[in-house]
């Protein structure tokens, strides 16, 4: 099983393409920047990052971490919502993320989506 690290925290390893993974997400995301070029940002090096309790991996063990990841559903998706919420609505949204679990899925394309379990 491999292990990642992001300093001292755990990193959930990439997903291949077709692959999928299980977890329970306990922060909302947030920009965190980079020492290479993402292609997102006024710098070009802005990825999201989640804290997690990885359940399901097909290459990694379970345990807390964090997601990190520039995928379209986090990146603008989720992070719309948040933009959208006012700060008091921002706790409920919170707190739905982490009512359920979700499966991260890679499709076949290696396109990133999220779904409710």
């Amino acid at each position: 099983m491999e292990k990642k690290r992001f300093g001292s925290k755990l990193k959930m390893v990439g997903l291949n393409k077709g692959q999928q993974a299980r977890v329970l997400m306990h922060t909302l995301p947030k920009e965190v920047e980079t020492t290479f070029e993402t292609g997102y940002g006024p710098d070009n090096n802005l990825k999201w990052e989640i804290d997690i309790t990885l359940l399901e991996h097909p290459t990694q063990e379970a345990g807390d971490m964090v997601w990190q990841t520039t995928a379209n559903v986090i990146r603008d998706e989720i992070m719309y919502l948040i933009k959208k919420c006012k700060d008091k609505e921002l706790p409920n949204f919170l707190k739905d993320l982490q009512s359920c679990e979700w499966n991260i899925i890679s499709d076949n394309n290696g396109r990133i989506s999220i779904e409710e379990v």
